[in-house]
């Protein structure tokens, strides 16, 4: 009668929910391996990128440290302090697989959301930036994530788009 499976789709969108509320609430841990690093550029841009972005996505990682660690970053401290303490965020890491140099201050860089441990969002595709020598995700990236979420704020309406994360 009632088919009480949840479609794919509909669990990732929960899935995603929840993560973002810990997007901002995550960051990344001091752990420096992450899977398999694009052997395309130098070691100490893949490993950069990579910690940026684990830290980024790392529930342990403060508030004021992911501002620090996005592109215009003051412009989303509201939606990253209000994220901060959600029990979820807490528990959401991220993976590196790879970074790709497109230029010299920029990276695509595809990675793993996971949600205590396990994979939430695979595969996703994202972009750093450089600014002022240190390596940054890129607003956009994080306004994707925050558009699949359903309520972005209203600062990513000014933002160029990112590649649409897979859900």
């Amino acid at each position: 009668m009632f088919n009480r499976t949840i479609p794919a789709r509909t669990l990732t969108v929960c899935t995603l929910a929840a993560l973002l509320s810990t997007t901002a609430a995550c960051g990344g841990s001091d752990d420096k391996s992450s899977g398999t690093p694009s052997s395309a550029h130098p070691a100490s841009v893949t490993e950069a990128v990579t910690t940026t972005y684990k830290r980024f996505f790392d529930g342990s990682t403060t508030a004021d440290q992911k501002i620090a660690l996005l592109e215009n970053g003051q412009a989303f401290a509201d939606t990253i302090k209000a994220q901060a303490d959600s029990s979820m965020a807490k528990s959401t890491t991220a993976t590196v697989s790879n970074v790709a140099s497109s230029a010299t201050d920029h990276a695509d860089v595809t990675f793993t959301i996971l949600l205590n441990g396990k994979p939430a969002l695979a595969g996703q595709s994202g972009t750093a930036v450089r600014t002022d020598g240190t390596w940054k995700v890129t607003a956009a990236t994080f306004c994707a994530l925050l558009t699949l979420e359903g309520n972005p704020p209203p600062v990513c309406a000014a933002m160029t788009p990112a590649p649409a994360p897979t859900p």
